[in-house]
């Protein structure tokens, strides 16, 4: 795993006062109305730690309304922009052994910067709410193997080394769950130390191993529950600081013009007061020069034929006249030599910028080409239909950005193509929506290697299939502040414009499920799709689920958004589709009501959760083990009363959350349920490698259901 974004939140930054937390995935998309605040979202995480260096730049950047304040008090040292990372499994071994804590503790870091440039690294998240069985697991086969191959071990009586083995083999056998808990990690402890006196007399090479290679890892788990304030060091924040992915931002600002005036390059390259917009073309600029292995100084001067003129001065240092002296022969083949190898690199270039542009834009298959004339630099395109060369500006606008994005992201990532975070600003909003759809596709394939946000305004880059990573920019009608939310229903406060596109998205992906045969399920909400996404992912890699049909979650927004889908989604023999609804009172009430009219003839085709657990009032959460979203609820909700000592198992686990939080006070955050769903299908991969028997004969029986013909 690469170290990766987890969230970030804006202070004071144009026209963001402070924005929530704002959670993002591999591939995350903002949507909302103009002016909401999305485009100063991305340009803010840009500049923590941007991949060219963009700057700072307060007059810009600083809210107007607070401007006099910031030159006043000296608002340098304020914070913008904060945050979290997750860092890659080799580096917090690196790290937590340079600050002699568990690898738990420095999984998370914090990175802030200020006004100023300077920034804030810290691991505030030292208490850890639980660990994974397997984190222990991994601690005692490893004291095991290291014991094993010591004298320490091997020269003991047979009888001793038997009793040692029964008592590493018993250390976790009396925990059942995924995870362990801090009263679990002191019980251990208190048990090696007794077996330790019992076993080991005054024999002292023993109990020194067992207090190095068992007790101390297990201790530095006790103290990650405890939350043991971790003090960082400047050579950590340092490879902290290097470690964390660049951020590569792009906006149709910086889209490339055909014709390249040099003498007005080489003079903004100087310039250090350009405006946002004329920074951005100058920065595109700046990577096309780069691509091409030549300077516009370079080019520009190549571009004229090389003479050599003597002026003639007065005494008052006054031109009075000027003669031009011809090159020597040794000079007019440099010359020559000069410009023939510009024209190789400008070809060369522009041959391999054809070939790896075919491999990301699918619209068609375009050669590129670059002219260097005089004070002019031409960038110029043709393909199979259109074989003459058409200057850049004369093709579409879809295809200009998408040119200058290419380049922008090829230069800046050094052509590595990972490790870095790509913002997107309203990407691809000129092409057609078929270009979009393709569009879309990159995205998830660019994902597989880099993180990608982005925001739009279209249905068509909103990806159906990860509906949880998007999210809905607002301004609060109350506060005004720009509001990030998960909550995409209709209902949404303040939200419904902003949501449109997800809802006309719905739309398309109900269409294509008629056009492409597809077996569409429909569901209550978002968070119910991603996790029948991920079950159906999970029984698909068993070899538990191989139907024929693509299987489509759609969710429809609350019981009350089906009615119309269902009419939507009958297929052309009049078949409805398969609901899947929760077994709460609003899924039962509207079960009764879908059996009795529309469902009539195929009331099997109408499913609730209980059906496959037990009767009472189950959702989809309850197909998840428990002790999954018990350690989440805790860490994203943090409250003196744990809901771990709240829960009572089998009882349904989404009503006891809400109990539990009207209990003490917690404010459940809009879309709570989706937070939820997204935190668990980042470790979905983890929490499968002791996934109870039984709950995957549920989650098979369920699958079996909606797909029997």
């Amino acid at each position: 795993m690469k170290t990766k974004l987890d969230r970030f939140k804006v202070y004071n930054f144009r026209s963001i006062e402070e924005s929530d937390w704002i959670e993002v995935a591999d591939n995350s998309c903002l949507v909302g109305t103009n002016e909401a605040g999305k485009t100063n979202l991305l340009i803010a995480l840009w500049k923590l730690n941007p991949a060219n260096n963009e700057p700072i730049v307060p007059l810009d950047d600083f809210p107007r309304h607070l401007y006099s304040n910031y030159k006043a008090d000296k608002h340098s040292e304020d914070v913008f922009i904060a945050a979290d990372f997750i860092l890659d499994d080799t580096f917090q071994t690196e790290i937590s052994k340079e600050l002699k804590c568990d690898k738990e503790q420095v999984k998370r870091v914090l990175v802030r910067r200020k006004y100023d440039g300077a920034y804030y690294i810290s691991f505030p998240y030292s208490k850890v709410d639980s660990y994974p069985i397997e984190s222990l697991n991994i601690t005692i086969r490893n004291f095991e193997t290291s014991l094993y191959r010591d004298d320490v071990f091997t020269k003991e009586d047979a009888g001793l080394q038997q009793t040692i083995k029964d008592f590493i083999g018993q250390l976790t056998s009396q925990i059942t769950e995924t995870t362990f808990s801090k009263e679990e990690a002191e019980t251990i402890i208190d048990s090696i130390k007794n077996f330790s006196e019992k076993s080991f007399g005054k024999k002292k090479n023993l109990p020194d191993f067992f207090n190095l290679h068992l007790i101390a890892p297990v201790q530095k788990m006790l103290d990650a529950f405890n939350g043991k304030p971790i003090e960082t060091t400047k050579e950590v924040r340092q490879k902290v600081l290097r470690k964390i992915p660049k951020f590569v931002y792009y906006s149709d600002y910086g889209n490339l013009d055909s014709e390249i005036y040099l003498p007005r390059v080489i003079e903004d390259f100087e310039r250090d007061d350009l405006n946002e917009s004329a920074r951005a073309k100058v920065r595109t600029l700046d990577v096309l020069f780069k691509y091409v292995k030549l300077s516009p100084e370079e080019i520009y001067e190549l571009g004229n034929d090389r003479k050599i003129i003597i002026k003639k001065l007065d005494s008052y240092n006054r031109v009075v006249s000027t003669e031009e002296e011809s090159l020597s022969e040794e000079e007019v083949r440099e010359w020559a030599d000069k410009k023939r190898e510009r024209g190789i690199l400008l070809r060369s270039a522009a041959t391999q910028l054809t070939l790896s542009f075919k491999q990301w834009w699918l619209q068609g298959d375009y050669i590129f080409a670059f002219e260097a004339d005089g004070n002019h630099f031409r960038i110029n395109v043709s393909d199979k239909l259109r074989p003459e060369e058409i200057e850049l500006e004369g093709r579409s606008r879809g295809l200009q950005w998408f040119f200058s994005f290419f380049l922008v992201f090829l230069v800046e990532t050094k052509e590595g193509h990972s490790n870095t975070i790509l913002l997107l600003d309203e990407p691809g909003l000129s092409l057609h929506p078929l270009a979009q759809y393709d569009l879309a596709k990159f995205f998830r394939k660019l994902s597989e290697e880099n993180q990608l946000i982005y925001t739009s305004h279209s249905p068509f880059l909103v990806d159906m299939d990860n509906l949880a990573n998007v999210k809905a920019v607002y301004v609060d009608s109350e506060t005004g502040r720009t509001k990030v939310s998960s909550n995409l229903r209709y209902n949404a406060k303040d939200a419904e414009k902003s949501i449109y596109p997800v809802h006309a998205a719905l739309g398309l992906t109900v269409s294509d499920t008629l056009l492409l045969g597809c077996l569409p399920i429909l569901v209550e909400g978002p968070s119910d799709q991603i996790y029948l996404n991920l079950i159906k992912r999970y029984l698909i890699s068993t070899g538990d689920l191989k139907n024929s049909k693509e299987i489509v979650f759609i969710p429809a927004g609350g019981v009350k958004g089906m009615a119309p889908l269902t009419k939507l989604l009958s297929s052309r023999e009049d078949s409805l589709p398969y609901v899947l609804l929760d077994s709460d009172k609003a899924g039962k009430d509207y079960q009764k009501q879908l059996k009795t009219s529309r469902y009539k003839d195929e009331q099997d085709k109408v499913l609730e959760v209980s059906s496959f657990l037990s009767e009472g009032e189950f959702e989809i959460e309850d197909l998840i083990p428990a002790s999954v979203i018990i350690p989440i609820i805790d860490r994203q909700y943090r409250c003196d009363q744990y809901f771990e000592d709240f829960y009572q198992k089998g009882s349904p686990i989404v009503n006891q959350i809400e109990a539990w939080a009207k209990k003490y006070n917690i404010l459940l955050n809009e879309g709570w349920k989706v937070e939820i769903a997204r935190a668990i299908q980042n470790r979905f991969d983890k929490i499968m490698e002791s996934l109870p028997t039984e709950l995957k004969d549920k989650w098979i029986k369920l699958f079996e259901t909606i797909t029997r013909e």
